[in-house]
């Protein structure tokens, strides 16, 4: 149809293939003349703006009778090696299809096909994979001819093409758990026939209610001493007051499963399978199945877990994972590269339509035009036919992995991967992105949220515990002495034995009269024993409630006991697990010093009197001057210019008229805080970030900035080398007026090998201060790349990220550092992640009081210890041991003996520990010994990279190695409740995550600070008080007990 369009002819069913296929990649609508020759078609066509990234040219492509295809430009021996390769699988063919992308800007190419003798036997199977293979290859070229991600066991296959339109899920059990709707949540304990009995049960968890529940069954027969309405209806009361309480509270559980399950999203609407799909339909989240096609606007949450199809623009999707890990940067997300093609070409069919719907829709959601788009979307997906293969579900956060390729060809090799970078969790909240559109790929339990959700267990303090075990003492000890008296009333000594002739026949049994004694002695456990003990905890806790030095005044709120159940338990803590993003620090990044021009330009914080520090003005004032040949001025320019370049930062706008009358407001959001306060602090200086623009080719994107004064300048990012914890370092490839530039920024530790020259005196110097300011410095650097040298490079890149097994990150960490080296020095920056008011203080108390202090965090390690030493967690003196990235168990081991190794017998000591680790450790009973004996030795450990159930084990691990030690767990997150849950005693911090850590704690707290008042105040005191209270109570009941002995022998024990 394009040759048509263009004025040729096709004459082959493999030209046929090719023309098609080009209608969808990079050549669209680039079709030139078509010439006809007497054996030979040849049309010429002129390829788009050239993708920077890629080079390498080609002149022409054949396929003549015998199916051998050439290709000039160095693949003659290849092409000749396999001639059937062209037609069965796409093989040179394909690969000179890929490389036809990478010719210079406005060149010319030719296609040539024979016009005689063709073959026209390829199966529509085949033509199906050829069609697949250039569609993918002509924008991500060679990612396709690899097998080893291919998934065999426990797969799940979600299919969508003519016939599947709605899409075919293999196994169909997937979606017929929970009576056809398998993404209900529920969490309640109890349904309305469960309830009084599993209530029942727990509270006869209890020796004491076993006890009452005995002389209650005493006290009704006709012999019993006692009245049975006096023993009876007081204890029917308690256990009905507890059972309406548990049905109570769960009653509240239910309420919010049922707003949970009741939200509402955008479904691709299920009609007929016959019939062709109408569009969407709103629907509650328990309605929502797997390979379901779902649209999602801005600023909602996420129904199902989801991968990503099509994001508003073609570029981006952003969502925060708060909920999730606790992280409340946000975190970008891309559809796969075989979604990306699709939107291209919906893109070129409708380029008016398309770009109108990629913006924020106003009115209703979704627009008629919205939907319509993203129709055309689907067909264009479903007409060729693909495949979404995917394993089980697995806890792990990171763990996404799975694959789209070709429906209807089980031996093809074209397979394109889709990972955690396409991945949109349950529960997250999308962020400046207008909307997506996805897949679900898992729903209800299967769904990463609910897998790393504890079960909620009822907790019980160790005063509990104590408290039964001297009932049982007391109970041992009465109904001896109940066997004793039982046995001297029927002994013949003297006159005791003749009172028993006038005694009743019942008391004549010894039996009876044994329960005789137990009921005329139970009050040596008495009932009130219980209740008071409640009321006691109540005051107690209404103590917590009211304490001035607990109250928030910015959010107007007191420290809150929402149980009274385990009080006593917080002073008698002995490990302390803390989150520490949101907990320890106050989820804020402020840009605070920096070195440039071989000085500190001054304090950038603000000033007590609220205006900008004078580092801000002196920034300001040098770049209003506008002297270009000041060599300061160039340094400072340069150096706010990088902060404002390099980066992944988006910013929004909101405000501003058309008029002009009105300015906007640009915000800035990312998913690292610190970058989002180096962009900020360029924008206060006078250099602002005012857009970024993705293109449609590659990975590209341009990048506007305002200033100094109002003029613009666009820089043209043609690749981002990300951060990682291996090369502590971040760059961007930009180009600018003609030039290349690598602009690099990362850790000094790295940075100061890879300057073309050393730091110099001064630089050290303030290098030096800023860090033991305890602030986070950064070196920027950069430098010119040749044109030749750029290009070479990144074709080895782009070959190194499509690599798509384990080797991947390693290999393009490796060709990224080739440009990364000789740069030049450009400056340092010094941010403070602050810290909650009072924290460094409140860690100093708590380790002074002999808690060991745990800091669990799903961030990376070198931040978590930043974090560490900035509150005191590790100070100088500190004698650190690092177990990290272990490769398996037995290197796990050896690493935590080491660690012992080097801190047995030391003083002050610090453990660093990380996800990976851990992730071999706990699975080894000595691994587990190993670590709990580390946690002795060292006064304070910091574990990064963990998952919510990671830091749930922790926990249990001290538990299970010491059954006496009393653990406490604080957090603010979501990802924060199972440790929360799972430690003795659990603390919320009242935060920017939402509420689950408050609803999943036992207190809820404003800052961590409040832990002195809260631990050595109110938990010394309530442990005092409530050990006091029993050892009164008790004695007194025994003391009451002796005068009904005394009495029994007086009255001879009748």
């Amino acid at each position: 149809e394009a040759f048509r369009k263009s004025g040729g002819h096709c004459a082959t069913e493999q030209l046929r293939s090719v023309t098609a296929i080009m209608d969808c990649g990079p050549f669209a609508g680039c079709f030139g003349e078509a010439k006809e020759g007497s054996n030979s078609q040849q049309v010429t066509i002129e390829t788009p703006d050239r993708d920077p990234c890629l080079e390498k040219s080609v002149e022409s492509v054949v396929v003549d009778n015998s199916l051998e295809p050439q290709l000039f430009g160095g693949w003659n021996d290849a092409a000749k090696a396999d001639p059937s390769d062209t037609v069965k699988k796409g093989g040179i063919l394909k690969r000179a299809l890929s490389n036809l992308s990478m010719g210079s800007t406005g060149s010319k190419k030719s296609v040539k096909s024979s016009a005689s003798g063709s073959s026209r036997g390829s199966s529509k199977n085949n033509f199906i994979a050829k069609r697949w293979s250039m569609i993918l290859d002509s924008s991500v070229p060679n990612l396709l001819n690899n097998r080893s991600i291919m998934l065999k066991d426990d797969e799940r296959v979600i299919t969508f093409d003519e016939t599947n339109k709605l899409g075919c899920v293999n196994p169909t059990s997937m979606n017929d758990m929970k009576d056809g709707r398998p993404n209900r949540l529920r969490t309640t304990k109890f349904t309305p026939l469960t309830w009084l009995p599993l209530s029942l049960i727990n509270q006869f968890k209890r020796v004491a209610n076993i006890y009452f529940l005995f002389i209650a069954c005493l006290v009704v027969w006709p012999w019993s001493p006692k009245n049975w309405k006096s023993k009876i209806f007081p204890f029917v009361g308690v256990l009905l007051w507890t059972a309406l309480k548990d049905l109570f509270e769960d009653v509240r559980r239910k309420l919010d499963d049922d707003a949970e399950n009741t939200q509402k999203t955008w479904r691709l609407s299920r009609g007929s399978a016959n019939e062709e799909v109408g569009g969407f339909e709103e629907v509650n989240w328990s309605q929502v199945l797997v390979g379901d096609m779902v649209l999602v606007p801005e600023d909602t949450a996420f129904p199902a877990d989801l991968i990503l199809l099509h994001p508003a623009g073609n570029t981006e999707a952003f969502i925060s994972t708060v909920m999730l890990d606790g992280e409340t940067s946000l975190k970008a997300r891309k559809a796969p590269s075989l979604c990306e093609v699709m939107s291209a070409k919906c893109a070129k069919q409708a380029a008016q339509e398309w770009q109108a719907v990629q913006s924020t829709q106003q009115g209703a959601f979704p627009s008629s035009q919205l939907k319509t788009q993203m129709l055309k979307f689907i067909q264009g997906l479903r007409r060729p036919g693909v495949e979404f293969k995917f394993p089980r579900p697995t806890p792990v956060l990171s763990d996404v992995r799975g694959t789209l390729q070709p429906s209807g060809n089980a031996e093809s090799e074209l397979v394109c991967p889709f990972t955690e970078d396409n991945f949109l969790p349950r529960g997250c909240v999308l962020r400046n992105t207008p909307f997506v559109l996805a897949v679900v790929l898992f729903v209800g339990d299967d769904t990463k949220t609910r897998m790393n959700a504890s079960t909620s267990k009822m907790k019980f303090s160790n005063m509990q515990v104590n408290l039964n075990n001297c009932v049982r003492g007391l109970l041992l000890v009465l109904f001896s002495m109940c066997i004793v008296a039982t046995i001297i009333s029927f002994a013949d000594q003297g006159g005791l034995a003749e009172d028993l002739n006038n005694m009743s026949e019942d008391a004549r049994n010894p039996l009876i009269r044994f329960f005789m004694f137990c009921i005329t002695f139970y009050h040596v456990v008495p009932m009130s024993l219980y209740v008071i003990y409640e009321m006691l905890k109540l005051v107690l806790a209404f103590q917590v409630n009211s304490d001035k030095q607990m109250y928030d005044p910015v959010r107007n709120e007191n420290a809150k006991a929402r149980t009274a159940e385990i009080m006593e338990e917080m002073g008698q803590v002995n490990f302390l697990f803390s989150d520490k993003t949101g907990t320890l620090t106050a989820n804020e990044m402020v840009f605070a010093r920096c070195h440039v021009g071989d000085q500190d330009l001054g304090e950038f914080r603000k000033a007590a009197e609220g205006g900008p520090g004078a580092g801000v003005l002196k920034a300001r004032e040098i770049l209003e001057s506008g002297q270009t040949e000041d060599p300061l001025f160039k340094s400072v320019l340069n150096l706010f210019t990088c902060l404002a370049v390099c980066h992944s930062v988006q910013v929004n706008v909101k405000g501003g008229s058309d008029d002009g009358k009105t300015e906007s407001e640009l915000s800035f959001s990312g998913m690292s805080p610190d970058e989002v306060a180096l962009v900020q602090i360029a924008d206060d200086v006078g250099i602002r970030f005012v857009s970024r623009i993705r293109k449609a080719a590659g990975n590209m994107s341009e990048v506007v900035l305002m200033g100094p004064s109002t003029s613009e300048r666009k820089f043209s990012v043609l690749h981002e080398l990300a951060f990682s914890s291996d090369r502590k370092r971040m760059s961007v490839i930009v180009k600018h007026k003609g030039g290349i530039w690598c602009i690099t920024k990362g850790a000094d530790s790295i940075m100061e090998g890879l300057l073309s020259v050393p730091f110099t005196e001064a630089c050290a110097a303030d290098l030096n201060t800023f860090s033991q300011q305890g602030l986070r410095t950064l070196i920027v650097g950069m430098r010119c790349i040749e044109q030749a040298e750029f290009d070479a490079w990144s074709l080895e890149y782009i070959a190194a990220r499509n690599i798509i097994d384990d080797t991947q990150e390693a290999k393009m960490a490796e060709v990224g550092a080739k440009l990364e080296k000789g740069l030049k020095f450009v400056g340092v920056t010094a941010v403070e992640d602050r810290l909650q008011d009072g924290v460094p203080e409140a860690i100093s108390i708590i380790k002074e009081a002999g808690i060991r202090l745990w800091v669990l965090t799903g961030d990376k390690t070198e931040t978590a210890v930043d974090i560490a030493r900035s509150c005191k967690l590790f100070t100088e003196t500190t004698t650190m041991a690092y177990a990290t990235q272990a490769l398996d168990a037995k290197d796990a081991e050896d690493k935590l003996l080491k660690a012992h190794s080097s801190l047995d017998g030391k003083g002050d000591t610090g453990l660093v520990l990380d996800g990976q680790t851990l992730l071999h450790a706990l699975d080894s009973q000595e691994c587990r010994k190993i670590i709990y004996d580390l946690g002795i030795v060292s006064r304070s450990c910091i574990c990064s990279r963990l998952s919510p159930m990671q830091k749930l084990e922790l926990v249990k691990l001290v538990r299970e190695q010491n059954k006496l030690a009393i653990t406490l767990a604080i957090g603010d997150g979501a990802n924060d409740v199972p440790m929360i849950q799972g430690a003795h005693l659990g603390i919320a911090i009242r935060g920017k995550e939402g509420t689950q850590a408050v609803q999943a704690s036992d207190i809820a707290i404003s800052y961590f600070r409040f832990l002195v008042p809260l631990l050595l105040c109110h938990g010394r005191r309530s442990y005092r008080r409530v050990a006091l209270f029993l050892s009164f109570y008790l004695f007194k009941n025994v003391a009451l007990l002796m005068c009904d002995v005394w009495w029994m022998f007086q009255d001879k024990f009748r």
